[in-house]
């Protein structure tokens, strides 16, 4: 097992850079999704801004608390009193407990986590001190509890707070992907862009700017897309600006990702090995970036490949979850379709695909591709449900239903027919 470190340095103290944390959207006392047969059931509240779970059974599931660094347990709808894991994370605006993924092998359960660690108290990023890094750990889940940490990736916390990623899938091959932001470094005096950031004569890659698929003992997988050497031999896709939504088509395999944009050109991706996203270059659709030339594209000697979006937003919806429901128990005409939820509007979109399931199949009113006001854009025609609050996750459960994440409301909700 290989452990990559790639955390860079910087003299900036956090109380140097001037943001502020978002108001997070509450949403409504009564989510709904507008289909007649369907309902929405609260599963469990109390949850302080819970961002990712999964599940180890029916029933029984995992889920983050961003700003406390724990893992709790949820079982038949009741939070277990104690937290299975509580780690010292960095917590200011998007750093802290950001995703989780569980796998069995056989007899044993295995929990991968990503957060951003900080040797200290939780939050003391937010008085200038910097975090470790951006850690992807695993853990084998022991009578009841997490343990026998051991470290897959290290990546850069740097400079922050924002664009860390880190929402883990694991792909149809048992290898772990998993999203890397820019780590709120572009354009920073400081922090030169890397190659992996369309900069041809930028810095080396660090882990920054892509998804990076390992093995789920931390080791590369096959021979490197990008190149051989570490950690570019990690990268399946890059250009990535923000994402933190990964899903695979269980038709297909594909893999599909949710990316945002400064302030507007979020979007749905269709990711390819090799894909690059465009970023630093360009976001949303290139014909919307004047003077864009695709030939000031990193192409890692024609081995990466720029690739428009499947649908972009004009205004930043903060795109989060995007999953397919791998099951027909909401209806036969639901099945295998996208659903994918944002944490500004605490809406969940639903989309079908082509015969080819290499791309979406949206109304007449969508056919540029592009939405330009994210409150009226023909919402009956892909809006599902709305008042979640902030969506932060979306998966499907051994039930078959659709569970949502709210760290708006601190709730995890399901959607289930009538």
């Amino acid at each position: 097992m290989i452990i990559f470190n790639f955390v860079i340095s910087s003299p900036l103290t956090f109380g140097q850079v001037k943001l502020k944390e978002r108001f997070l959207n509450k949403g409504s006392s009564h989510p709904e999704v507008f289909d007649p047969h369907l309902k929405v059931e609260q599963v469990v509240e109390g949850l302080e801004l819970p961002t990712t779970m999964a599940f180890l059974g029916p029933d029984d599931f995992l889920v983050l608390e961003k700003d406390k660094g724990t893992v709790m347990r949820v079982t038949g709808g009741t939070i277990m009193p104690l937290p299975l894991l509580d780690v010292d994370v960095a917590n200011f605006i998007e750093r802290g407990m950001c995703g989780i993924a569980v796998s069995t092998n056989g007899a044993k359960t295995y929990v991968f986590i990503y957060f951003t660690e900080i040797n200290g108290m939780d939050g003391e990023d937010r008085k200038g001190k910097a975090p470790i890094g951006n850690r992807l750990y695993k853990y084998e889940m022991t009578n009841g509890k997490l343990t026998n940490p051991v470290l897959l990736l290290d990546l850069p916390a740097l400079p922050g707070p924002r664009h860390n990623g880190g929402a883990i899938e694991i792909g149809p091959d048992n290898n772990i992907y998993v999203p890397v932001g820019d780590i709120d470094g572009s354009f920073r005096p400081d922090y030169k862009a890397t190659v992996t950031q369309n900069l041809e004569k930028g810095a080396d890659a660090d882990g920054r700017s892509g998804i990076l698929r390992i093995t789920q003992d931390g080791e590369p997988v096959g021979e490197g897309i990008l190149g051989d050497s570490i950690p570019l031999r990690l990268y399946f896709a890059y250009g990535i600006r923000n994402s933190f939504g990964l899903g695979f088509d269980p038709v297909t395999g594909f893999l599909w990702d949710t990316e945002n944009g400064p302030a507007n050109g979020d979007e749905i991706n269709l990711v390819n090995p090799g894909f690059n996203s465009g970023w630093e270059e360009v976001y949303g659709f290139s014909s919307s970036i004047k003077k864009f030339n695709n030939a000031d594209l990193v192409t890692f000697d024609n081995a990466g490949k720029y690739d428009e979006p499947k649908l972009v937003w004009m205004r930043t919806a903060g795109l989060t979850s995007i999953v397919f429901l791998d099951s027909d128990k909401l209806g036969v005409q639901y099945k295998n379709d996208i659903f994918v939820g944002d944490v500004h509007t605490g809406r969940i979109y639903h989309f079908k695909l082509n015969p080819e399931r290499n791309d979406l199949v949206l109304p007449e009113v969508l056919a540029d591709r592009y939405i330009r006001n994210s409150v009226n854009f023909g919402a009956p025609d892909i809006v599902f449900g709305e008042g979640f609050g902030g969506i932060t996750d979306l998966t499907v459960g051994p039930d078959g239903y659709l569970y949502i994440v709210s760290i708006g409301q601190g709730k995890v909700f399901r959607i289930l027919p009538k």
